[in-house]
């Protein structure tokens, strides 16, 4: 299930943060990660007596501690070695060894890994050998030890999560053996535990000292950038492939001489041995760039709720300082609208529609009344005076049951999650939309404590008109209220009729702002067609617009957004109010881009004609304004690239565009031309000013960008070749 994060307007906040890392950063409940017990790192190192072999030996154990710390509470580490402190050297030292760090002993729920680094050699029979320095090629029964068993070892241990790391030349050749030998594992075993081989060497291949110490570094490197895997663990899949991308870069970084053939598969490129468990999360995998979420909403409602991001976003943005409590627009202002809001969520059943054109502020109604009805949200201090607004303006906790996004929903994903939000689900084994369908119709129908639902987003869901006429089915009849005096007695004998549950269904839609008259004096529709269809499927619902006369919020929130900040005094402004204003057109996205843009600059900023022009053209003509301003400010970016890079996000399908090798390769497509260094261009990006255009959100497991609002995303998709951005 994907889920919803805030805006990068954070990073766009303040460019120079990535200069002082030592800053304080705000502290906030992340929640427990799956901690559970420290895992096991067995090391089987047997060097060669040979100095440069000990020094790679060093830096691959290096590179490991990257991956699997041994500093810390995350893993302890055993090293090999006799018991007077000398290398292995013989089949009954590794036997001895093996034995005594407890290896096929490691308890069920710690995660255990096997390292091996060692020289390999595969026999006549195609069987993989560790070499040890006692190893006779005439006796390889007696003085070798069979790879195979070395990796079952560890394999058919009592732990659940196993992974097991061959550096070894040619260790490839076991995984034959170990495919064999998976029969005689027990077939419980094979259900329930993650067991994964990793070889470093293909067939016909020795293995290199500093190879996988590099490998692993750059793969390390990538975890905790470009790739932004949003899980605390990795699979094997996504391990290798981190892997492989760094076995392929390091070759094309590799210098080659002029006129020269780049040798082929100069770098070792890993590979999984077993298949079975390839996809499973393993605790053995820990990922290195996991960084959880702040909490700021329980589950049920986090998919509209403001995200922590946006909370400091706004945080800073309205008192200019991280440590006061936020007076934004999140949370101030449009009191008459929020009051609407706060007394539907008070009302016993019934449906409410709030509309609006684009950039309008409809999600951030909706969020506000989510976020503020939210108990863990309510009881952090940092935003305690949040809820010192209005008293009418303030939802009462617990207000919201449950709340969902519905951009790029189907009504069965829509319909499940509000189902598992609610606590209701059909029978096992019951999964197409019909079956949800009708466990919602009968959780909402019988008795039971109120709920109150929101849906926003819907002309944003995977089809709109198909997700009103089915996912929001269930709340139709739910929703209407009861006819007076309508009541049906009871049969005689039967008792009172049953009461129904108090349903509240809240539904956020954008719509074509409404126009007065048309060019022959007729009064213009004040709605699109899925809005009628939203009226038409809910005849009931009461339908409240935030687009209509909305100078004074504007104005409103323009003044918090600049109050208290240096070089700004009341007279500076008001008039800055009143020139956003009157070019904003109503809308919130545009006066805040505009304000982002005063507080860079200055009051001066309002004097300049070609600002005020920009101003007056929208949001492109801030966009490009912003656009020139980053590529000013020696950002590493040309204008080109941000525009490529911004566009790139706005054709991606689904939630967003994943770093990785997907973006570049996008940003190429829009550019028709390869990026240059594309993963530092992209983090570039985001420490610039124009991150502030991008939020980002989960999907697949992945971090994903996309335009901060779909305003954009239609603009920057539109984009002309000639503003692709100044030469």
């Amino acid at each position: 299930m994907s889920e919803q994060r805030g805006p990068v307007m954070a990073v766009a906040a303040d460019p120079d943060a990535s200069q002082c890392p030592d800053a304080p950063r705000p502290q906030w409940p992340h929640g427990p990660l799956e901690s559970g017990p420290r895992g096991l790192l067995v090391g089987l190192v047997v060097p060669d007596g040979d100095p440069s072999f000990d020094e790679a030996v060093e830096q691959q154990l290096a590179a490991l501690e990257l991956w699997w710390p041994r500093n810390g509470e995350a893993f302890d580490w055993r090293l090999s070695e006799t018991p007077d402190g000398t290398p292995l050297s013989t089949r009954h030292e590794v036997e001895a060894y093996l034995s005594a760090s407890g290896l096929r002993d490691t308890d069920a729920a710690t995660p255990l890994i096997l390292f091996v680094s060692a020289h390999g050699l595969s026999a006549k029979s195609s069987r993989h050998y560790l070499r040890l320095p006692d190893t006779s090629d005439e006796r390889l029964l007696a003085t070798a030890v069979p790879t195979s068993a070395l990796a079952y070892a560890a394999l058919d241990s009592r732990a659940r999560d196993v992974l097991v790391i061959l550096n070894m030349c040619e260790s490839a050749a076991v995984q034959g053996e170990l495919v064999a030998l998976q029969d005689d594992l027990a077939p419980v075993r094979k259900e329930e535990a993650r067991l994964n081989v990793l070889a470093t060497t293909e067939r016909g291949r020795t293995v290199l000292g500093l190879e996988l110490a590099r490998v692993l570094s750059r793969a390390h490197l990538l975890a905790t950038t470009s790739e932004q895997i949003a899980h605390p663990h990795l699979t094997m899949s996504e391990f290798t492939q981190l892997l492989n991308r760094a076995a392929k870069l390091l070759e094309e970084e590799r210098p080659r001489r002029r006129g020269a053939r780049r040798a082929h598969a100069r770098v070792n490129i890993p590979q999984p041995l077993l298949t079975q468990w390839q996809h499973e999360r393993s605790r053995a995998l820990p990922n290195p760039g996991y960084e959880p979420s702040p909490r700021v909403a329980k589950d049920a409602v986090s998919d509209v709720a403001a995200t922590f991001d946006e909370l400091e976003h706004w945080l800073e943005k309205a008192s200019g300082r991280l440590d006061k409590a936020d007076g934004g627009w999140y949370f101030s202002g449009r009191t008459r609208l929020n009051r609407l809001l706060v007394d539907f969520a008070r009302s016993p059943r019934g449906a409410m529609i709030v509309t609006g054109g684009a950039g309008t502020g409809k999600s951030a109604l909706l969020g506000r009344m989510v976020t503020l009805s939210d108990p863990l949200f309510r009881g952090e201090e940092r935003y305690k005076t949040a809820l010192d607004g209005p008293p009418e303006t303030i939802p009462p906790p617990g207000a919201v049951s449950a709340a969902i996004s519905a951009r790029n929903h189907t009504a069965l994903t829509a319909l499940r999650q509000l189902g598992e939000a609610l606590g209701c689900a059909p029978a096992e084994g019951s999964v197409e939309l019909g079956d949800w369908q009708g466990a919602l119709e009968e959780f909402l129908s019988r008795p039971g404590p109120p709920v109150t639902v929101v849906v926003d987003g819907l002309d944003e869901a995977y089809d709109p008109t198909h997700f009103i006429t089915t996912a929001l089915a269930p709340f139709v009849t739910a929703t209407r209220p009861a006819r007076r005096g309508a009541g049906v007695p009871a049969p005689a004998g039967r008792g009172p009729a049953t009461r129904r549950r108090k349903v509240r269904l809240l539904l956020g839609v954008r719509s074509a702002r409404p126009t007065p008259t048309g060019d022959d004096g007729s009064r213009r529709p004040a709605a699109d067609d899925l809005l009628r269809e939203l009226a038409d499927r809910f005849p009931h619902a009461r339908t409240v617009r935030c687009d209509t006369d909305p100078d004074e919020d504007i104005d409103a929130y323009v003044r918090v957004l600049l109050r208290d900040q240096e070089r700004w005094d009341a007279v500076a402004v008001a008039r800055a109010a009143r020139v956003v204003g009157a070019r904003a057109a109503g809308s919130f996205l545009h006066a805040r881009l505009a304000v982002e843009q005063l507080r860079a600059e200055g009051p001066a900023l309002l004097t300049d004609r070609d600002w005020l022009r920009r101003v007056g053209e929208g949001i492109t003509g801030l966009l490009r304004k912003d656009i020139e301003l980053a590529a000013a400010a020696g950002s590493g970016l040309t204008a080109e690239e941000a525009v490529g890079l911004l566009r790139a996000s706005a054709f991606a399908l689904g939630r967003g565009v994943a770093w990785g090798d997907v973006w570049p390769a996008l940003t190429a497509a829009v550019l028709r031309a390869p990026l240059v260094d594309p993963d530092e261009k992209i983090r570039r990006l985001l420490k610039s000013r124009l991150a502030g255009y991008l939020t980002t959100d989960h999907e697949d497991d992945r971090v994903v960008y996309r335009p901060a609002h779909e305003q954009l995303a239609q603009i920057l998709r539109r984009w002309p070749a000639e503003r692709k951005g100044p030469r």
